[in-house]
């Protein structure tokens, strides 16, 4: 996280230093991210009660494939994409009535994305953007563990939905770092317990991203 960090702050100082006009890009692009996500807390509930879980805070990548639409375009100025993303991050804690107890194990989830784009362009390099996106994720509890005990092991297939925003930086007519914020969420996954019951946990997680994109 403190290297991702460290990079991000590079990058925004560096191009501070460089904003010459850049040729507007249309047609399709691909592109790829890494960067670091947030789960937040989860409060969870099965038939013997509710709990809440903790996790830490870990890596993130996804790659995309979209089109620039092109300027003057009855959509609007901005792109639609397709979009993958993996976030996994380990369980660090789970809280019951009985206290807080230490926790192992993580939940990983896999996203498939459409995402729409408004960008706005000023005929500099920089051209901020906002945008969401819908579409189904995979969430798996992967050998969940209460103070070393099995708690779960299993995945499932949920709705997804995030919000965007960041920034553009054109290097080349062709070529875009994207340093960006995407607010990501799901309905809620229901998983069978190593006892049989079942619990449900709400995902929420915040995730900022470091990327290029290609066009061609």
């Amino acid at each position: 996280m403190k290297q991702i960090s460290q990079v991000i702050i590079i990058f925004s100082l560096s191009v501070l230093l460089y904003g010459q006009a850049a040729a507007q890009h249309s047609g399709p692009y691909a592109g790829a991210f890494i960067g670091g996500n947030a789960l937040l807390n989860a409060k969870g509930a099965d038939s013997v009660g509710n709990f809440g879980l903790s996790f830490d805070k870990a890596l993130t990548g996804s790659a995309v494939l979209g089109w620039d639409f092109e300027p003057g375009n009855p959509a609007g100025e901005g792109r639609i994409e397709l979009e993958y993303s993996r976030r996994s991050n380990p369980l660090n804690r789970a809280r019951f009535a009985e206290g807080s107890f230490k926790a192992g194990g993580s939940v990983t989830a896999d996203s498939l994305l459409v995402n729409f784009f408004g960008v706005h362009h000023d005929g500099s390099r920089f051209a901020p953007y906002i945008g969401a996106g819908v579409g189904v994720g995979r969430i798996e509890s992967a050998s969940l563990t209460v103070t070393g005990a099995p708690l779960a092991n299993d995945s499932a297939v949920v709705l997804a939905c995030q919000l965007g925003a960041g920034i553009d930086y054109a290097l080349t007519d062709y070529l875009n770092v994207d340093l960006g914020y995407r607010f990501f969420s799901s309905s809620k996954p229901t998983f069978t317990e190593v006892n049989g019951h079942t619990f449900a946990m709400n995902y929420v997680n915040h995730t900022a991203v470091i990327g290029l994109r290609v066009g061609f």
